[in-house]
């Protein structure tokens, strides 16, 4: 009788189960016009477009140039609630930026979790 604790691959045989989530925050894809301007510079805010937002942090798209580490203002509306965010460049790539949050405010936080929340779970939107 086999040894029910014995595996009948290779020790060489691994299992695949996918690439891990690294981020602990839940995000969505989005498409919402947005202004960014240098938090420590007087020039002109730049346009540009949101394509991901979390609790965290997100992501826009413009033409302009930005550099890890700058600090960022980034002025965005969500469902009607005006929203300016400040967060630190993380990552750019192309036209792409990515942006970590500083801390929220509590009613910052609402307004964003709100609207991850209702993108996942309001029927409405299903497709």
């Amino acid at each position: 009788m086999a040894d029910s604790k014995q595996s009948i691959f290779s020790d060489s045989y691994s299992k695949y189960v996918g690439a891990k989530q690294k981020r602990k925050d839940a995000r969505v894809k989005l498409d919402v016009p947005c202004t960014v301007e240098l938090v420590k510079s007087r020039n002109t805010p730049v346009s540009g477009h949101l394509s991901d937002l979390g609790t965290g942090g997100l992501a826009f798209q413009t033409t302009a140039i930005f550099y890890e580490g700058d600090q960022v203002r980034v002025h965005f509306s969500l469902h009607q609630n005006p929203l300016e965010i400040i967060g630190t460049v993380h990552r750019t790539a192309g036209k792409t930026t990515s942006v970590i949050f500083q801390p929220l405010t509590a009613s910052q936080h609402k307004i964003v979790q709100e609207f991850i929340h209702k993108h996942y779970f309001d029927p409405k939107l299903k497709k």
